[in-house]
């Protein structure tokens, strides 16, 4: 598969989660999520000092949400970890692009375009298997410096509208680790870090995959 070729699982995926943007989407537990909450971007919050932290150590100026659902909260405020922030964009002061190729407004990338740093948060574990390796490269390659990304290694709590899990690619952090180990020999000036988070007993647990830089240079 390629991002020419893509498979047939990924292109009718494309056109699940244009209907779920749209109608909102069932949940394992019987419950329905409401169309307006439905990929709103509210993943990305739990990184949202981490990610500055990248961006001020890094002199990051610009940065590409890759997979960024409705993107909700890079233009409203939210509160976590006692933070009042206004939105993301104020929070980061950067630039930044949106791209979600199953939400209308963000569906547009400049193919030519890099970026400082590019994120991708709980979006690579709805990415068909046999797609995974065309499309973790066409992140890391709009990256010019730093590659952050969270993958859920757990079943979802949504379910696809043909009933299946909306997490369709579930593995663990060492499958992950031989994916990046491999790209990261050709994209050898850029610092990636993937955390892999699981659940033990309904609990998240993180596991991060670190090349060229460690979490622990941030942590304070």
């Amino acid at each position: 598969m390629s991002k020419n070729i893509p498979s047939k699982e990924y292109l009718q995926n494309l056109e699940y989660y244009k209907k779920m943007h749209n109608e909102g989407f069932n949940l394992i537990s019987g419950k329905r999520r409401s169309a307006n909450e439905a990929y709103d971007g509210h993943s990305t919050l739990a990184f949202a000092k981490l990610i500055r932290d990248i961006i001020n150590k890094n002199q990051i100026k610009s940065m590409l949400d890759y997979g960024s659902g409705k993107g909700f909260y890079y233009e409203n405020p939210f509160n976590i970890k006692g933070l009042k922030i206004n939105s993301l964009k104020d929070y980061w002061g950067i630039e930044i692009d949106l791209f979600d190729p199953c939400y209308k407004k963000n569906s547009l990338i400049d193919e030519n375009k890099l970026y400082d740093l590019v994120v991708s948060i709980d979006v690579l574990e709805h990415i068909p298997s046999q797609d995974i390796d065309w499309v973790l490269e066409k992140i890391i390659s709009k990256a010019k410096k730093f590659v952050f990304l969270n993958v859920a290694c757990y079943s979802a709590v949504a379910l696809l509208p043909n009933g299946e899990n909306a997490h369709i690619n579930v593995n663990n952090p060492n499958w992950w680790h031989e994916k990046f180990s491999f790209l990261k020999k050709k994209y050898l000036n850029t610092k990636i870090i993937c955390v892999c988070t699981l659940k033990e007993n309904g609990i998240n647990k993180y596991f991060p995959l670190q090349y060229d830089d460690k979490i622990t240079n941030y942590e304070k």
